[in-house]
Formats: structure tokens, C-alpha cells, sequence
């Protein structure tokens, strides 16, 4: 079959009760139907699925709070996987996520991994686990927070509890922004580009903040001068001091000239030149320490900017890995790539025709999605250390240059020393040195301020380069918005007139069904409507309901553009007193429209009145539940 991506579909679920499993069915793709008796646990089965996927139950039903567990084993583009979740009555509860087979766990092929319900600092969320794996991008609804595997799941799941005049599955608290923003991530208006294009854009936008902020800072060292303090101040205030230290030691040296003519002399201060040189020296190993490390980090970012290169593109590939491995299936040797020498055919077409090793496709495929997830964690992980890195290299910029000019002070006040009279009891000769430390610190301070002044000039210019950065992200973005608009409006349409197709061929049960020309909705709103009108019986508004999922999962299967996994739930085929004739219509329209497409898909409901059409059919997911055999075995 062909595959749009993302795709999601359930081949197996197992609730257990403690070490006891007391539920164990097979899904097929395409339609599977789970139909029993009112009350033989139909919903609650429905239920775990949600929960399983990720969903928040806050409802539990009796007999499943009794379950201690539930566990699929799923495919995620084409790759199996599995979920597993505690059942418990508290809210946020973490999930495995095992990227192989049922079997392959069990045996230790494949390993587990605990993810939380929401991320945290420097741990994901399942839900990031499971759209990395799906290739769906992660996108921001209200206040900041990503949209999650629950958000999704509720245009995914048709409870029979939520109002039938809703189009999501309840939920007490809830915005408008975190609907719509789920319901366009399905219709295909966000990519992956776009999401990194507006997640760098928000990383800009902080780091514009904190650059601006830094240069606000250091611009009011400066505050309250008589006069500008700029580079060129600077350079000509250096040039004064340097030029009177210039003559304060042509003064010194006279007079040190004529102390030693006279023969006088105290000798030199060993103790205080042995000081100096020990600055001296202790200045230059900083100095050259600084460098090195600022030196070794650059090495370190430029490496690490080609590896995070070749991530995103490795994950890229990995994404095509399955079609590639889909469409080429094996690769025959006549003769072997080392020795030449012609190879045997292999006794099996589903071996190696190399090293005659049996193909195993289901472990392939694990392997893919495993390496998959870790690449994503590596990406993110890699680009974080980066921004971390590109901090520390601002911070030693700072460094190096306060250790530099230290260093020319040490240095010049060694030299000085060197040069000091003999003696110390020529009061002149103190005047003049003491004047010029006096002079030699105001050059310090001038140090000082020139690496304020150039740390201002380098957060000047990085401010302009995240403004210029920021301004050609929004550009790019404005066009992908103008993109998603025309994606949405198409998708739009498309749910509309599918939805709509199905409200054509309902009985004559509502005339306005039967013109029906567009479906309206309004993901934001929560609102559905035909021909502008949204005031149905209640039985009418379930059918409503029901056609509109199912003409926008009919949606996603013709149109690739979609971001919808392919997968829906129904629990509301005869909700509201649907009389068994309308429910066996509608079906009869779903296996219809299930089988006529070419495009992987999952389309799971529940009914108590089965079609007869599709009561003997492999659609039916285990067998017939009743009172005396419910889908739980409990006892």
C-alpha cells in the first residue's frame, strides 16, 4: 500500500491486571470494528487505547481502574514500536516507549525508555518521543506549551461522552488557541522547516533581549561623564598619559644618572623585583591559558556546527530509510565485493544472498526508529551545548582581554622596577615613581573602560546581526504563513466536501443533509455546521459529528500534505438513539470508503449493532462481546 507520513496504526493491545492478562486482540490496518452488547466493555476498550496513545483520562470507569496496565505495540511510519502505561486515577503519568516488537523486548533485543508526561529540563516528553518518531513538528499552542499526544488525540478519538455538538473530545480546561492550533497541526499547517524557523526565531528574539539588556548595562558604566567616552577619547586620553609617564621617566632617569655620579647607593630592591617578575609571570600563564581555552572552544563549535549538520541531515535520511528499504527489499551478489569470487544463492528468497543470515524485517525496522529517536535527542542535546558554547567563548572574549591588559601592567611596572634608583632615600625619586604608578593606574582604568567599550562594540554588533537574523527569519516566515494559508484553505475544503459527501448519503432522516454543500467548522470555536446551520436533532448532530471525522481521516488518505497520522476512533456510531438502520448505513459508507483507499490507515469503532454486511467479516476485532463474556476477563 501506499504511505503518507505521518501514519499511526495499532496492531496489538494487552491490558493486564497485576502480572495477569486479562485482554489480548490483534488490529488489522484499515477498518477495524469492536462490537458487543451495551455495557460489555466496548468503551472502556476504547479508552485504553486512548489512554495508551498518550491521552489524560479523567473518567475512569470502574472495571478499568481494577487493570494495572496497558500496552501497544504500534507502527509509527511504517516502524513498530511500543507504548506502555500504568492505569491509575492520577493525572500525568509517564510512558515506556520501546522502539522494536512485543518479542524483541521481552527477549532483551530492543530496550525500554521511561519518558515523562511533560517535558522538563533536560528530560522529554513522550509526546515529543512519539512526534519525532511520527516526523510531526512540535507546535506551540497556548502560553507557550507545546501542543501533546493528548491534544491530538482528542480530533482523533469520538468519545461518547464529549456534547455531540462539539467537534473535540471534552475537556474542563481548555483555549481556543490550543484547539485551533491542534487542528491546523492536522491539516498539515505547520513543517518541520517552519517549526525550526520560528523555534530560531524565539531563540533570537531571547538572546536580542539579553544582548540588549548586557549593552543597556554597560552603557550606563559610562553615565553621568562630562564628556563621550568613545574609542577615540580613549586613544587620545592614552596618548596624554602615556606621553607625561614618558617624561616622568626621562625625569627619573636624570636624576638617577646623577645619584649614581655621586656615587650613592643603597643597592637594589631584590625583594620587590622578584615580586614583580612573579606577576609578571603569572599574568603571562593566564593570558595564554585564556587564549588556549577561547582558541580550543572555537575548534570545538566550528566541529560541532558540521556535526549538527550531518544530524539533521542523518535524520532526514533515516525518515526515507523505510520507503528506501520498501521499494529496493534486498540486494543479490553474483560475486562477493572482497574476493570476487561468485556467490551461492541463498536457500531462501528471505535470506541474505551474502552471508545467508534470514532477512528480519520487523527488527530492521526497530533498529530504524530506535537510531531515529536517539539522533533526535543527540540533535537537540548538540544544538543546546552549542548555544552553551557560543556563551563561554563571549565570556573569555572578556576574559582575554582583562587578562591582557593586566598583563601590560604587570609588565610595565617590572620594567619599571628595574629601572628604580638605587637608593630609597632620595624623596624625589619617590615623587616621580609614585607618580608614575599614579599615571600606570589611570592607564589600568583606561584598560578597563576600553574592554567595556569594546564589549559594547561587540554586543552592538551582535545585536545587529540578530536584528538583521530576526528580520530575514520573519520574512521567511511571513511566506511559509502565506503557505500554510493556502495549505489550510485547501484542507479545509477538502474535509468539507468529504464531510459533506457523507451527508448526502445518509437516509432521509434531516432534509438539510440531503443538499448539503460544504460542512463548516471552526476548529478555535469548536463548531460545526451545514450550509451555515448547526441546529440538528440530537441523533442528527451525532451523524454530523461522526461524518466530519471521518471525511477529514478520508482527507489525510488523499491528500499527502496532511499532518494527520491517518488513525481515527469512533465510540458514537448509534450514540443518541441513532436507530440501527442509519447506524448500519454508515458502516457500510466507512468500509466503503476504508477499502476504496490505496493509503495506509487505521479506522477503529465500536458499535452494539454491528451491519449485518460486515458481522462475519475480518473486520472484527477479536469476537462478539457480551454480558456473560465481556471484553475484560476479570475473573
Amino acid at each position: 500500500m501506499t504511505s503518507f507520513e505521518p501514519y499511526l496504526q495499532i496492531r496489538r493491545m494487552i491490558v493486564k491486571r497485576d502480572s495477569r492478562t486479562v485482554y489480548d486482540a490483534s488490529f488489522r490496518p484499515g477498518l477495524n470494528i469492536i462490537c458487543g452488547e451495551n455495557s460489555s466493555g466496548k468503551s472502556t476498550l476504547m479508552d485504553f487505547l486512548f489512554y495508551g496513545l498518550g491521552g489524560e483520562l479523567a473518567d475512569w470507569r470502574e472495571s478499568a481502574l481494577l487493570c494495572s496496565e496497558v500496552v501497544l505495540e504500534v507502527t509509527l511510519n511504517g516502524h513498530t514500536a511500543v507504548l506502555s502505561r500504568e492505569v491509575s486515577k492520577e493525572s500525568g503519568r509517564p510512558m515506556r516507549i520501546g522502539t522494536g516488537t512485543l518479542a524483541q523486548l521481552s527477549s532483551g533485543e530492543a530496550e525500554w525508555g521511561l519518558y515523562s508526561y511533560r517535558r522538563a529540563q533536560n528530560k522529554e516528553s513522550f509526546s515529543q518521543v512519539i512526534f519525532r518518531l511520527l516526523g510531526m513538528p512540535e507546535a506551540t499552542g497556548d502560553a507557550n506549551s507545546n501542543i501533546t499526544m493528548h491534544q491530538i488525540l482528542r480530533l482523533l478519538y469520538a468519545d461518547q461522552l464529549s456534547p455531540v455538538d462539539r467537534i473535540f473530545r471534552f475537556e474542563r480546561f481548555d483555549t481556543e488557541l490550543t484547539r485551533q492550533t491542534a487542528g491546523d497541526l492536522l491539516c498539515g499547517g505547520y513543517d518541520n522547516l517552519m517549526y525550526r524557523r520560528q523555534l530560531r526565531q524565539r531563540e533570537a528574539n531571547k538572546e536580542l533581549e539579553a544582548a540588549t539588556a548586557e549593552y543597556r548595562n554597560a552603557i550606563a558604566i559610562f553615565s553621568g561623564q562630562k564628556h563621550a567616552i568613545n574609542m577615540d577619547w580613549l586613544k587620545a586620553e592614552r596618548g596624554r598619559i602615556s606621553d607625561e609617564i614618558a617624561k616622568t621617566h626621562a625625569e627619573a632617569s636624570a636624576l638617577e644618572k646623577k645619584i649614581f655620579n655621586a656615587e650613592v647607593s643603597d643597592g637594589l630592591s631584590i625583594e620587590a623585583q622578584n615580586r614583580a617578575y612573579a606577576a609578571v609571570v603569572e599574568a603571562q600563564s593566564e593570558l595564554l591559558d585564556l587564549q588556549g581555552e577561547r582558541d580550543s572552544l572555537k575548534l570545538e563549535i566550528a566541529d560541532s556546527a558540521e556535526f549538527i549538520l550531518a544530524l539533521e541531515t542523518k535524520l532526514d535520511q533515516l525518515r526515507d530509510s523505510a520507503i528506501t528499504a520498501k521499494s529496493l527489499k534486498s540486494i543479490s551478489f553474483i560475486y562477493c565485493p572482497s574476493c570476487f569470487a561468485p556467490v551461492e544463492e541463498a536457500s531462501t528468497d528471505h535470506a541474505c544472498s551474502l552471508c545467508k543470515t534470514p532477512f528480519d524485517k520487523e527488527r530492521a525496522q526497530s533498529r530504524i526508529l530506535a537510531v531515529i529517536n536517539e539522533t533526535g535527542i543527540q540533535l537537540k542535546q548538540s544544538r543546546s551545548l552549542q548555544q552553551f558554547r557560543n556563551e563561554q567563548v563571549m565570556d573569555l572574549d572578556a576574559k582575554v582581554s582583562r587578562a591582557k591588559a593586566r598583563w601590560n601592567a604587570v609588565s610595565e611596572r617590572y620594567r619599571l622596577i628595574n629601572r628604580t634608583p638605587s637608593t630609597e632615600l632620595r624623596s624625589r625619586a619617590r615623587e616621580l615613581y609614585s607618580r608614575a604608578g599614579y599615571l600606570e593606574r589611570q592607564l589600568e582604568d583606561l584598560s578597563q573602560k576600553q574592554i567595556v567599550l569594546e564589549r559594547i562594540e561587540a554586543l552592538s554588533k551582535r545585536r545587529a546581526m540578530l536584528t538583521s537574523e530576526i528580520s530575514d527569519l520573519s520574512e521567511l516566515i511571513d511566506a511559509g504563513e502565506r503557505a500554510q494559508k493556502e495549505q489550510l484553505l485547501k484542507a479545509y475544503s477538502l474535509i468539507s466536501k468529504n464531510a459533506a459527501k457523507l451527508l448526502r448519503q445518509d437516509l432521509l432522516r434531516q432534509d438539510i443533509f440531503a443538499k448539503a454543500d460544504r460542512v463548516d467548522f471552526n476548529f478555535g470555536a469548536d463548531r460545526l455546521a451545514v450550509n451555515g446551520e448547526s441546529f440538528f436533532s440530537a441523533s442528527s448532530m451525532v451523524y454530523l459529528r461522526n461524518s466530519f471525522f471521518a471525511g477529514f481521516l478520508d482527507a489525510s488518505i488523499q491528500d499527502p500534505s496532511f499532518r494527520h497520522p491517518r488513525f481515527l476512533m469512533l465510540d458514537t456510531i448509534e450514540d443518541k438513539g441513532i436507530e440501527p438502520e442509519r447506524s448500519h448505513h454508515f458502516q457500510n459508507l466507512l468500509a466503503k470508503m476504508s477499502d476504496s483507499n490505496p493509503v495506509e490507515h487505521q479506522l477503529i469503532y465500536a458499535t452494539s449493532m454491528i451491519s449485518p454486511q460486515l458481522a462475519k467479516s475480518d473486520y472484527v476485532v477479536d469476537r462478539f462481546y457480551t454480558h456473560d463474556s465481556r471484553t475484560l476477563a476479570l475473573t
